[in-house]
């Protein structure tokens, strides 16, 4: 009977997961996740917003910093996940860090989950109207990734160049010499508003962009992920511009 229960409990539900994953470490920019924008935490805000949202069931927040972890208060529907530091390196991959924190939410809970939401929290001016919208974009064309992406600032077809032997060359080759931008195919910056991903592409296609991949689209002004100094200037010069 106890087996019987156990097998129960471990079918696919339809879950929808949050995670925000905010290791202490960054490269380009120094305690990266810690950084205060309009007086909070850009990770505290991503888990705010994370949590106010509906269409999500539980929130994991994932980090190696226990400063981090301790951002916000006990709340019923937040998991505290101390990452291991083996997955809190400069070079650690996301999907390891996603597959971590849905083992670590599937053992406690006992329940499997459908779908996972990522609230990266370098991207601080999403709302919670993108992350609503896209999961209804998800639930209803069922992909195995959806992702947020804004209008290419740049064309590969046009704009781009890469080496090729001892020249350089366009980056993606068009079938007609390209005479200007409006006469090559659309392309896609990607950002970290909003992705959403199947259980089933993290753990059995195991690719960052599997294959059964739609995109989202997001504004320009909005998409601004933090990377650089210069982002974060970028990012506060739109909120004072905005109010």
């Amino acid at each position: 009977m106890s087996n019987k229960k156990n097998s129960k409990n471990h079918e696919v539900k339809n879950i929808t997961l949050g995670l925000v994953a905010a290791r202490k470490g960054s490269v380009g920019v120094r305690g990266k996740n810690l950084i205060k924008i309009q007086n909070e935490e850009i990770a505290k805000t991503a888990i705010k917003l994370a949590l106010k949202c509906k269409s999500i069931d539980k929130v994991i927040l994932s980090s190696d910093s226990v400063k981090i972890l301790n951002l916000t208060n006990k709340n019923s529907k937040l998991i505290k996940l101390r990452r291991n530091n083996n997955l809190a390196k400069n070079n650690t991959p996301m999907l390891p860090v996603i597959r971590n924190a849905i083992n670590f939410f599937e053992k406690t809970e006992e329940k499997k989950i459908s779908k996972i939401v990522i609230f990266d929290p370098t991207s601080p001016l999403r709302s919670i109207n993108d992350i609503q919208n896209a999961i209804k974009v998800f639930n209803k064309k069922k992909p195995d990734l959806l992702l947020s992406v804004h209008e290419g600032q740049h064309n590969p077809y046009f704009s781009m160049v890469e080496k090729r032997g001892k020249y350089y060359q366009l980056s993606k080759n068009h079938k007609k010499d390209p005479g200007s931008r409006q006469r090559v195919p659309m392309v896609y910056e990607i950002n970290t508003i909003v992705w959403i991903y199947s259980r089933k592409a993290i753990f059995l296609e195991k690719k960052r962009i599997p294959k059964k991949t739609l995109i989202f689209k997001t504004p320009v002004k909005r998409s601004i992920d933090i990377d650089t100094n210069d982002d974060i200037d970028r990012i506060c010069y739109y909120l004072n511009k905005k109010n």
